[in-house]
This record gives C-alpha cells, structure tokens and sequence, in this order.
C-alpha cells in the first residue's frame, strides 16, 4: 500500500510505499519523524478505530449478498477501484481527526492523504458450507465458510483455522468480509491475526529510563489505557509516543513469541549487547555474559537501553505486524550498526515490517550492503566470503529507500531513493555521499604542503 501525502507540517510532499523494509534518510528537523508517526496514526486509525468501523466499514455498499457465493477476485480492478476511491473520501473527510488523534493539537494542518493499494494477491471468497469447497478453492488463497448464517470461519489455507466469528446479519457478514479485504491490503494479512503496530521513537532511551515515573501519577486510579481515543494530552505527548510507554509498562513475557523469536534473541544478545536480558518483577535487567549478576537496566549502557524494547516485542505477549523503528542506530557504535543492520533483515525474515529512520551513513550502508547481497545471484556464496549468514540473506525484494530533502521555500519533499542492485550498487544516498566527499576533499586539502 502507498500513502500518499501533500502539505502535511513541514512536509511538501510523499508517496511512501509501506514495503516489508522502508528506510528513511535526511537531515535533522527534515519531517521524517512528524512523517512517520502519522503512517503510525493512519495504520492505527484502520486497525483500533471504532470510527472506521462504523462509519466506513459498516456503511459501505460494494459487497452484494444477493448470492449464497461471494466471490471477489484479484483481478476485479472496478471493485478495488471503488472501493479505494471510497475509502479516500472517506479518509480525507477525517484527516483533521485523524491527525488531531495523533498529535493531540489543532495546529497541524494537513491538505491530503490518501492511500493507494498494491497488488491484490489473493482471491477471496465467501460460501455457505453446504457447498463443496472443491470447485472454488484453486487459485483461492483466503476464503470463509459461512456456517448456519450465522458464523463466518475464516481460513488462510485448508487445514489452518484463524478465528470463528458470531454473525447475525448479511450486515455484519460484509463486514467481516470487508474487515478481511482491507487487512489483506492494508497490513498484509488478515485482520483475524493481530494487526498491532508500534512505534519507537528518537527519545526511547531516556524514556525507557524514566517511563514508571513518568506516568504514575497520571495512570493511579484510572483505566486510561482501555480508552486511548479520549485521552487528553496531559503529558504534552503524541498519541505514538504515549503509546510507546503504555508498551513499557504492559509489558509481559511470552514463552511462546520468546521462543519463536530464539534465534533473533540469541543474535541480540551474542552479537550486539553481548549479555542478555530478563525480566523481574516489573523491571528489566541486563545479564553480562562475563558475570554471575544482572544489572537494572538503568546501570547498563545506553546501548542494552536502546535495545531493550525490541527486545520486548520479540518476547512479549502482543505480536506486532508494523515496527516504525525512529533513528534506529542511536547510541550504537558504527561496528554495533553493522550488527543491527543484521538484526534489522533477520526481524523482516520474521515477518516483521519494518520503517526505519537514520541520520547514520554508516548504518544506511550496512543496510544498502545486506540489500544488495540479497539481490546477487551468488549471494550463497558471497555470504561467507564476506562474513555473513544464511540469514543475513533478506528474503523479500519488497524495500524502498526516500530522501528527505528540504527546498529553498524550507518545505521537505520526500524522494523515493534510485536502486541500482543489478549493478550491484543499491541504493544511491546522495546526501550521505555528497557530505562524506567533502569531507574527504577537506582532509586532501589539510593534508597539502603550504
């Protein structure tokens, strides 16, 4: 799916397309933080929002129920047309809403956002289970099973069940079907799997110092968290950020989600913070792996507090979809960027969608560098010459790169980044390379003979 965006704060404009790995570069005050917490709000918004819900879903009328079968194929350009055409009405009759519920000010004018849907990979299909399956199933991908009237059960494939839902009318039966359409487009997935986003933003560190505190006196006595579209902006904090401390705060282990992720957990702790992490009590603490003792995490170095949090989603109870990753190389040493590189393509391996931010030329080329090793044909082999894994190996070709480059008028367009990886060359980050050749030419300089 793009989002497309025009004359939103400092941003002029951008076409973003949410790609398994989105990467955004530019410089300081550029807009990509404003730019990706409103992505976070607009995912947030189809994923959480009664909102949407009952006012588009329920209200949109390009389902017909006429027959027991109801079949929508990919290729059904006029019913996807219509229906991204209805939906961005519909979007933009809320954008002041929505951008509102983000950053919790009136002050933050928007023109337009829109989306744009990819490609439709899956037909989808409706039947009543009466009907043999056999006939509609090949070429279908996902499919539900209408069972009594009454109860819809969505499947992914024959043998794998997602979830069962109550129905009571054809109502609610296109709802289901919509709900599933859209997820489809929107997150990659059903929505019956959990859709949940997260968004870890520049100031992490000191906000995973200080989130206890911070938020005690707010939270005693009050359910807010179970409420988030009417809580008022008494912390002075966007509704991402925010967010972001309710996930600390919540936070609890998954043996399961801990062991699907085991071997991106070992990464973290063998080749990044070189100890590991647990949890005690309500707080974290870190275990170096040349002593007999953990530490709180606040006596451990900014390093363990900057991984802390993907360390939690990895081990957590909440599974997440989307992961806006704000200045991803914060307090990492550029030979720690070249890990986290790594640990970035082995969580998009692991199904995890990734946005992330850098001010680093060192962390963007590590990341151009594994891209590209994904995209030569000898990758198998190179991966030892250069001192990589299998898993180093992204599995999806499905990444963008977009320059923030702020004009003369001080507005920011957004541009996406050429890739050249049949010549082996990635992406071309002429930013960081246009400021790393003057350096280099004013050490040529200092270095001549008077």
């Amino acid at each position: 799916m793009i989002v497309h965006v025009r004359n939103f704060g400092k941003i002029e404009s951008a076409d973003i397309d949410l790609s398994n790995l989105t990467i955004f570069v530019g410089e300081n005050n550029s807009g990509k933080s404003y730019l990706m917490q409103l992505i976070y709000g607009l995912l947030d918004y189809f994923n959480m929002s009664k909102d949407f819900f009952s006012k588009f879903m329920l209200n949109y009328n390009g389902i017909t129920m006429d027959n027991d079968i109801i079949e929508i194929k990919s290729d059904n350009t006029n019913f996807y047309s219509t229906l991204q055409s209805k939906l961005n009405i519909f979007i933009n009759s809320k954008k002041n809403e929505i951008v509102k519920r983000i950053f919790k000010t009136d002050h933050l004018n928007i023109e337009s956002i829109s989306v744009e849907f990819g490609e439709i990979k899956h037909d989808i299909c409706l039947k009543p289970d009466h009907v043999s399956l056999s006939e509609y199933e090949k070429g279908v991908k996902r499919y539900m099973i209408l069972k009594d009237n009454k109860t819809i059960i969505s499947k992914i494939s024959t043998d794998n069940f997602v979830n069962e839902n109550l129905i009571q009318d054809n109502t609610f039966i296109k709802l289901i079907l919509l709900s599933t359409l859209l997820s489809e487009i929107i997150f990659g997935e059903s929505r019956q799997t959990n859709n949940t986003i997260i968004y870890l933003p520049a100031s992490r560190s000191g906000l995973m110092l200080l989130h206890a505190d911070y938020m005690a006196n707010g939270i005693n006595n009050r359910n807010i968290f179970n409420d988030r579209q009417n809580i008022e902006n008494e912390f002075g904090l966007t509704q991402p950020v925010y967010d972001f401390l309710s996930f600390l705060l919540k936070y609890k282990t998954s043996e399961m989600i801990s062991d699907e992720n085991k071997s991106i957990i070992s990464f973290i702790d063998n080749n990044i913070i070189n100890g590991s992490m647990e949890k005690t009590g309500n707080t974290m603490r870190y275990k170096p792996a040349s002593s007999e003792n953990s530490l709180p995490i606040y006596l451990s170095s900014s390093l363990v507090s900057e991984l802390t949090p993907i360390y939690q989603i990895l081990s957590g109870i909440q599974r997440y979809r989307f992961i806006l990753y704000d200045e991803i190389e914060t307090c990492q040493h550029p030979t720690k960027q070249l890990q986290l590189a790594r640990l970035l393509v082995r969580m998009v391996n692991a199904g995890y969608r990734m946005i992330v931010s850098t001010h680093s030329d060192t962390m963007a080329s590590a990341i151009n560098n594994l891209v590209s090793l994904s995209f030569k044909e000898n990758k198998n082999e190179l991966i030892s010459k250069l001192g990589y894994e299998p898993e180093d190996i992204l599995n999806s070709n499905n990444v963008n790169a977009y320059q923030f480059v702020i004009g003369e008028n001080g507005k920011t367009k957004v541009l996406e980044v050429p890739q050249h990886f049949s010549i082996g060359v990635g992406f071309d980050f002429n930013l960081f390379n246009n400021a790393n050749n003057k350096i280099y030419e004013d050490a040529v300089k200092l270095s001549e003979v008077d």
